[in-house]
């Protein structure tokens, strides 16, 4: 019987202590709810758990995008809504004005209407904005830069892929144009106005000039009638270059607003000193020019080009489609190169991971991109092309919101995968790291009743040297 060394109560004690430890760890973990609170808990549990919280994190937060993409597009998509509703309008009034039962001054109030819902469209392709990003401008299309002046991209379709791409000018585009001779001075007097008298007819507006009246009177009808007709009309020098109406030696030139084959100018006179007095020339109608381009780089031999005024369309098999503005100073065997840069389109991260983006592209709608900038109804023909001119918008404004919405119902299909991936990471997360709060109880209740058995223990063996007492008295 030893009494320097209490080897039982040594024992007790460090067995109390591991009890206590393991009460403890117990004690954290039920007030945590998590089986790891430190690395030392499970080193490879750890590990994963916090991997999976990098996922899971990244996966919310790319529904979140997600979701901010689908209101981007709801927000583009409402706007060419309207844009529609004006293109329709449009179309109406257009269906209206080609009534032969209509007079000129009728057909001018109506585009005076299309002339307000042009800038309306043109309004909302400015400012249609998400977060300060404009959206209907070609803000968030593929970006293009050409080389040349020559010629300029007006769109491209999804299928272009990035890469070079050549055009050689042939023919530029021209407007048709008339230029008179010299107006005869003498016929319109300043003191007592025009000595000559009869009906001027451009491209099918009329115009009535009655003695009398000055030449400034004359030529503001005339002009207003060409405003009317689409033809522009001012007065020019010897050279070709623009004057003063009252200058010695002016002339009247016709030129249309847009170029190509189906512009013209028509300009006839039913008198004869009427015509000879304004130096009108030519009772034949005169034509614009479409422009002609070859294909360069980039272009497959199955692509094909057709031309209408300053524009140029090259399209090729799986939805390739390119337009080209021509420029009226460009000249034959001008080279283009248009270089086409993935940048541009609006890339959603809608992964957890590098790289796992969508792209969205919305291209530029406004009246020149939807060839209705040169609409005008105010002759019966104009009204009639006019109509197919607004089924063609309509037909294009149409497939951006079809595309546009394909981009939502992807979008919200992601959506549902990675709220339903989160969902379960989550699980596979709480499986690794959360406590099983019923067997952690269990080890609880039984790690408490080892302590306190074991202090109870303790005590009993810091008594047993009191036994040696008993033995020293007796």
């Amino acid at each position: 019987m030893r009494i320097n060394h209490n080897i039982s109560a040594l024992k007790a004690n460090n067995q109390l202590g591991r009890t206590n430890n393991a009460l403890d760890k117990s004690l954290e973990k039920l007030s945590s709810g998590y089986r790891i609170n430190r690395a030392a808990d499970d080193a490879a549990g750890m590990a994963i758990s916090q991997k999976m919280k990098t996922q899971i994190a990244g996966l919310e937060q790319a529904s979140r995008n997600a979701s901010d993409g689908i209101s981007i597009i709801q927000t583009a998509e409402g706007a060419l809504t309207e844009v529609n509703s004006m293109l329709q309008r449009m179309r109406e009034l257009s269906v209206q004005a080609a009534n032969g039962t209509n007079t000129t001054d009728d057909r001018k109030s109506i585009q005076s209407e299309i002339d307000q819902l042009k800038e309306e469209i043109q309004r909302i392709s400015d400012t249609t904005e998400f977060n300060t990003k404009t959206l209907l401008d070609g803000n968030i299309d593929k970006k293009s830069y050409t080389n040349s002046t020559a010629a300029k991209l007006v769109s491209l379709s999804d299928a272009i892929s990035s890469g070079e791409y050549t055009i050689v000018v042939g023919t530029p585009p021209k407007k048709a144009s008339e230029i008179g001779t010299d107006i005869d001075e003498t016929k319109f007097p300043a003191a007592s106005g025009s000595t000559v008298s009869g009906k001027l007819n451009i491209n099918g507006v009329e115009v009535e000039i009655a003695v009398g009246e000055s030449f400034d009177e004359v030529f503001e009808k005339i002009r207003e009638a060409g405003e009317i007709a689409n033809v522009n009309v001012f007065t020019v020098d010897a050279a070709g270059d623009p004057c003063d109406i009252n200058d010695t030696g002016a002339r009247i030139a016709f030129e249309t607003k847009g170029y190509g084959s189906d512009q013209k100018v028509a300009v006839y006179c039913d008198d004869n000193n009427l015509k000879s007095a304004l130096g009108l020339t030519t009772t034949t109608k005169t034509l614009g020019v479409d422009a002609k381009v070859t294909l360069g780089n980039g272009f497959t031999t199955t692509a094909t080009v057709t031309s209408s005024g300053n524009l140029v369309k090259v399209t090729d098999t799986n939805g390739f489609e390119m337009v080209f503005d021509v420029a009226e100073s460009a000249a034959a065997g001008n080279s283009v190169t248009v270089t086409v840069l993935d940048a541009g389109p609006m890339k959603l991260q809608i992964g957890a991971n590098e790289n796992q983006t969508m792209d969205v592209r919305i291209p530029k709608v406004n009246p020149v991109t939807l060839g209705i900038d040169l609409v005008n109804i105010c002759t019966e023909e104009g009204a009639q092309a006019a109509i197919t001119s607004f089924d063609n918008a309509n037909n294009q404004v149409s497939a951006i919101r079809a595309k546009l919405g394909a981009y939502q119902n992807r979008l919200e299909h992601s959506i549902s995968n990675l709220d339903t991936t989160a969902e379960n990471m989550t699980e596979a997360l709480s499986r690794i790291e959360d406590v099983d709060m019923a067997k952690e109880m269990a080890t609880y209740t039984q790690k408490n009743v080892l302590a306190q058995a074991g202090t109870s223990m303790l005590a009993q063996a810091n008594q047993r040297p009191q036994t040696v007492l008993t033995l020293l008295q007796s």
